[in-house]
């Protein structure tokens, strides 16, 4: 887990990190590590329309995206204390929050990983 920073920054200087979080933790079927992030991403978008999809048209992308997160489909952190101390590393809060910081961060976090999810981006190809 990568190190990086006990003080708030800029949403352009966490969201990054907070995808690299995320890309990290896809993995290919068997569980074992894709070797490039378009490969992640590819993985990640398809598992969720198979899992998922369904539920696009239903309640929108991003709901379906921070449903499906709740079921645990990518080894990310979920316990208030860790996902409290993922904000803290990443900048996205300044450290000893208060209480009230706390549970918004904790309340809004699968909402906020589907965010992140749904803003991921393919880079393009050559040639396109």
């Amino acid at each position: 887990m990568q190190t990086i920073t006990a003080n708030k920054v800029h949403h352009t200087v966490y969201k990054p990190r907070y995808e690299a979080y995320i890309l990290d933790a896809v993995t290919d079927e068997n569980g074992d590590e894709l070797p490039t992030r378009e490969a992640k991403i590819e993985r990640l978008f398809s598992r969720f329309y198979e899992e998922q999809g369904h539920m696009v048209a239903r309640v929108g992308k991003q709901k379906a995206v921070a449903e499906w997160l709740q079921g645990l489909p990518l080894n990310i952190d979920y316990y208030y204390d860790d996902i409290v101390e993922l904000a803290i590393r990443f900048g996205s809060i300044d450290e000893n929050p208060s209480d009230k910081l706390y549970d918004k961060v904790c309340e809004n976090y699968w909402s906020f990983m589907a965010n992140i999810i749904v803003g991921i981006k393919a880079p393009k190809k050559e040639g396109s």
